[in-house]
């Protein structure tokens, strides 16, 4: 073999060998899907006024157990977040289905100071939509942090002997995924119908 082919190959090896892991496998990512998709997933219109919808939706998140953080009737605006859970895994981890990568992570976050912070948010536009017409959106994510942290990692490969623990400064990790499961929001809806038609029934029957 030519020497200087030879010196080449025997480079990429030692780069191929050095890598600490292999990229973890991962599920498709939720921008396949199109924004009229999207909008279509995320948007409900109701036959009903806007204090009526406003209502049930915020009858339906204190029933669940959600915080309100923002509630703006004039803006038409609600935001509320779920109570933080400690967890190894980080929202865009959630697409990682490869066993060993999801090992790894979890032995690394095994220490409870090491954990992610998660909960979940959900970010929801009310507008009038024609006459005794309601607009509704919903937005719903996956929410976490992850503090800066110090911590040994096993490495592999020729640059490192049979292996060596190594020290490595992490820094502070936000992450934000928005959660695009059409069945998801189906549940919302629905929760939400049922609040929209128990308002208006109320309504009709105090009418009479």
């Amino acid at each position: 073999m030519n020497r200087s082919v030879w010196v080449i190959a025997l480079a990429a090896a030692f780069v191929l060998a050095g890598c600490r892991h292999p990229a973890p496998m991962m599920k498709p990512a939720s921008a396949e899907l199109s924004l009229e998709q999207r909008r279509e997933m995320q948007t409900r219109e109701w036959a009903a006024p806007i204090d009526v919808v406003f209502g049930a939706t915020l009858a339906d998140l204190q029933d669940q157990g959600w915080t309100l953080e923002t509630v703006d009737r004039a803006a038409g605006l609600v935001r509320a977040t779920t109570e933080k859970r400690l967890d190894a895994f980080g929202p865009e981890d959630e697409r990682v289905y490869d066993l060993e990568a999801r090992r790894r992570t979890a032995k690394r976050h095994a220490d409870v100071a090491m954990k992610w912070s998660r909960w979940k948010e959900a970010v929801i536009h009310i507008e009038p939509w024609g006459a005794d017409t309601t607009r509704q959106r919903i937005v719903l994510n996956l929410r976490g942090t992850l503090p800066s942290m110090s911590y040994h990692e096993r490495m592999e490969g020729p640059w490192y002997g049979r292996g060596r623990d190594v020290m490595i400064n992490a820094p502070a990790v936000e992450q934000t995924v928005e959660i695009d499961l059409p069945e998801a929001y189906g549940a919302v809806f629905d929760r939400i119908a049922r609040g929209v038609e128990q308002r208006a029934a109320k309504s009709a029957a105090d009418g009479r």
